[in-house]
């Protein structure tokens, strides 16, 4: 297959890329049109179906990121162009940020350090901290992230559950809401998942537990959330980046600004793997 192949992301490594890609060239999904066969991208640079429809000849979107809803994946299908991304990449990174998240709030760690910046120095500002043995832990989504999230917890005494539609032996969302002392939420953000985490499900939550996302802002009610103040909240990724005003000051919600994929010396792997995926397909075809 011969054609244009953009690389549409400005953190994509194009120098490292031509070494897999010599004719990767730099440019915008805006600007693709006819006489270009193949996308790079990631989240920050998504692929509406207005995208797609003006551009012919495409036939292959690969996207440096495990999630595709920045991709109109239908409209691809629809016309027969393939859409790869790398869906075993930062396994062990986002299953330890998650970890990390539930470890810190359980025990209290953000609420200490914010005490003690204003000031303060009363352990009772941290709130009724227990130990890690014996935490519920609910993973919403037992894909390879949620398995590795339960095997770590599990690890540290934790007692897990989970919910997954696809995945047998695990609970109803809305009893294992009701169960857990901290949720971690690893479901690909689709239109059955989008608000699937909402004001009546928040109010299952017991006063106190821990709700971890390092999945997608959206797969939570961002109102439901701001007005859910008896839960712990930690957000790796919220609705958009940076967060809005409104999400900044909320008492009960950390956030930190989409990292949970990085590792220092890995962090070009997704975009190399992207590469190769496309180079493979116009190899073959």
């Amino acid at each position: 297959m011969s054609g244009r192949v953009l690389i549409c992301d400005a953190e994509f490594p194009l120098p490292t890329a031509r070494e897999i890609l010599p004719q990767a060239e730099a440019g915008r999904v805006a600007g693709a049109g006819p006489g270009v066969v193949a996308l790079l991208v990631s989240p920050e640079s998504p692929v509406s179906a207005e995208d797609i429809a003006r551009a012919p000849d495409l036939r292959l979107i690969a996207t440096a990121s495990v999630g595709t809803d920045h991709i109109a994946v239908e409209a691809a299908e629809a016309r027969g162009i393939a859409v790869v991304n790398v869906p075993d990449y930062c396994i062990e990174e986002v299953s330890d940020h998650a970890l990390a998240m539930v470890v810190a709030l359980r025990r209290g760690l953000i609420a200490g350090d914010r005490s003690v910046q204003a000031g303060e120095w009363d352990r009772t500002a941290v709130g009724a901290i227990g130990l890690l043995a014996g935490t519920r832990l609910g993973v919403v989504g037992f894909g390879r992230i949620g398995r590795r999230l339960a095997a770590s917890a599990e690890a540290l005494g934790m007692e897990v559950r989970h919910h997954d539609p696809f995945v047998p032996g695990g609970m109803e969302l809305d009893d294992l809401l009701a169960w857990a002392d901290a949720i971690s939420l690893h479901t690909p953000l689709t239109d059955e998942t989008r608000g699937l985490i909402d004001a009546r499900r928040l109010g299952l939550m017991r006063p106190g537990a821990v709700l971890v996302n390092t999945a997608r802002g959206a797969v939570v009610d961002r109102e439901a959330l701001k007005a859910a103040t008896h839960v712990q909240a930690a957000f790796d990724n919220v609705w958009e980046r940076p967060p809005g005003r409104d999400l900044l000051g909320l008492p009960h919600l950390t956030m930190t600004p989409y990292v949970a994929w990085y590792s220092a010396g890995r962090e070009l792997e997704p975009y190399l793997r992207a590469a190769k995926a496309v180079a493979e397909a116009l190899t073959a075809r």
